[in-house]
């Protein structure tokens, strides 16, 4: 906990959020498990430091990430990015949880992407664009593609690893892109990005935040990502098959029924 724990944002956070909730110390002291006193004995003592299971208890009664509630000075943040960093940790939570039905794209898909014979690109985020682009000869040259225009990298961007996108209830698209710039040196450390968009069930495309922007969402968008990363690993099962099976497991047929599956 150390590399990530700073006491003085975390104590300054529970300030913030117990003002916002109209909660007093005391019911957060017991909600959280701990003796009367608590919070007060860790924020005098300069060396005390408060336990993994307090904080994990505090971020749960206060819904916020446990993450953000470490690591993010609430206070500081707009309107905007208050309401942002609530919808990431929500993502978070409810992806560890099992809960979100993502899915993937994978590079190679997405970097053979071509136009239709209307001109139209078949994904949300893709365009078809000319522009100058560096290649195998000493000046740039000018090249016509379909091509992911980043907010980190523009028109010079290429899809990198796997991608992911969640349907939303109201008939938008989330998207998690894994991309790299379409022309870079041998261990740039800057080649590299995630990103989040939006796209709305009207088509618009809103960027929400990406892991180069100087702001406390890079972190949760890195987080974000690495969270679906990890639930696509394991198994997965459509709502339809949970139901046959919740059925079969209370028997939940009568004779004259077939049980689920046959």
């Amino acid at each position: 906990m150390d590399a990530v724990f700073d006491k003085k944002i975390l104590l300054e956070n529970i300030s913030y959020l117990l003002k916002e909730k109209e909660m007093k110390i005391g019911e957060l002291e017991a909600a959280a498990k701990v003796s009367t006193g608590y919070i007060s004995r860790i924020t005098k003592e300069e060396n005390s430091k408060p336990g993994i299971e307090f904080i994990m208890n505090v971020a749960e009664v206060l819904n916020v990430g446990m993450d953000t509630l470490l690591k993010v000075d609430l206070s500081a943040q707009t309107p905007t990015e208050k309401y942002l960093i609530a919808f990431f940790d929500k993502l978070i939570a409810d992806t560890a949880a099992d809960k979100l039905d993502w899915g993937v794209e994978k590079a190679g898909f997405l970097n053979r992407l071509e136009t239709d014979i209307n001109g139209y690109v078949n994904h949300p985020l893709f365009e078809y664009e000319t522009f100058m682009e560096e290649g195998g000869s000493e000046y740039p040259e000018e090249v016509t593609r379909v091509v992911f225009p980043s907010h980190s990298f523009d028109v010079h961007t290429t899809i990198y690893g796997d991608c992911y996108n969640l349907r939303l209830k109201n008939g938008a698209f989330l998207y998690l892109m894994n991309i790299c710039k379409s022309v870079y040196r041998v261990n740039d450390p800057d080649a590299f990005a995630k990103e989040a968009w939006l796209v709305g069930a009207d088509h618009s495309v809103q960027f929400l935040s990406g892991t180069k922007d100087d702001a406390v969402l890079a972190y949760l968008v890195t987080h974000l990502y690495a969270a679906v990363a990890e639930s696509m690993k394991h198994p997965k099962l459509k709502q339809g098959a949970k139901d046959a099976i919740e059925a079969f497991m209370r028997n939940d047929f009568t004779d004259d029924d077939e049980p689920p599956f046959f």
